[in-house]
């Protein structure tokens, strides 16, 4: 035991001792240097936000900002300035706390600057939730007004865009607003039969489009658009005229040749 003691004093011992700490000195002061010089240890860059920023000006808002940026990809969002940034990653730095390295990418979305065009599909026949629910998933907007119709409740009688009916297949903006007319029921409610025979399909509509009523013509030798809104209608179901009155919502069946 005394021999151990004495050995822990000895000059061979301190001297090993000495010889370790000063290594792990050594190793560390290396350590601190590669990342410092290496790794920007410690280094605090505040993130700016690039929110509304346009990708125009991208380059002149990071100049010396010891920041870059990557644009990942564009989303659509109809109220958002176009072509402006609409997502960034990692966010500003006064929203998180969390600052970056110089160098750092922060990755970008941005809204393109022309809208996507999308195929409206048919929706006219659907339930109201079904309707939505498609046309929400394509990126449409919808509103919902409501007719009476005796048959077929909460099921979409028209579809519409800016208060005019459009067809399935019609290239249209994604994020536009489609409003769905979808039938009310049986109210109870009357309104008055216009005689539609002798007017043109154009016409006719325009004499039902104040009243609570769904008009279906038919034109059998009709060969384009423009010969079926100018067929003259023949003959009617249910017959209208003076004193006619017929439930709310009905659809009346019209027969026209051009």
């Amino acid at each position: 035991m005394k021999k151990f003691f004495k050995f822990l004093i000895s000059k061979q011992y301190l001297k090993h001792i000495l010889l370790i700490v000063g290594v792990w000195i050594l190793i560390i002061l290396i350590e601190s240097w590669y990342l410092k010089s290496h790794t920007n240890f410690g280094e605090q860059i505040p993130v700016p936000s690039f929110y509304k920023i346009h990708a125009d000006d991208l380059d002149e808002f990071v100049a010396g900002k010891d920041i870059q940026y990557e644009i990942k990809d564009s989303v659509y969002l109809d109220d958002w300035p176009k072509g402006t940034v609409c997502w960034q990653y990692p966010r500003p730095t006064d929203s998180t706390g969390m600052y970056v390295k110089s160098g750092r990418k922060i990755q970008l979305s941005v809204v393109p600057l022309s809208a996507k065009m999308l195929s409206m599909p048919k929706v006219v026949d659907m339930s109201k939730r079904m309707a939505e629910t498609t046309l929400n998933s394509l990126g449409f907007r919808t509103t919902v007004s409501y007719k009476p119709a005796p048959e077929g409740k909460d099921f979409v009688l028209a579809q519409l865009f800016n208060g005019q009916p459009i067809a399935p297949g019609t290239p249209i903006q994604k994020g536009s607003r489609i409003e769905l007319v979808v039938a009310k029921g049986n109210t109870g409610e009357t309104t008055p039969l216009p005689n539609l025979v002798g007017l043109t399909i154009i016409q006719a509509q325009e004499r039902l489009q104040n009243l609570t009523l769904i008009l279906s013509p038919q034109c059998d030798n009709c060969a384009s658009e423009a010969d079926f809104a100018n067929a003259v209608v023949t003959s009617q179901s249910p017959a209208g005229g003076e004193g006619v009155n017929v439930a709310a919502g009905s659809t009346i069946t019209v027969w026209a040749t051009k």
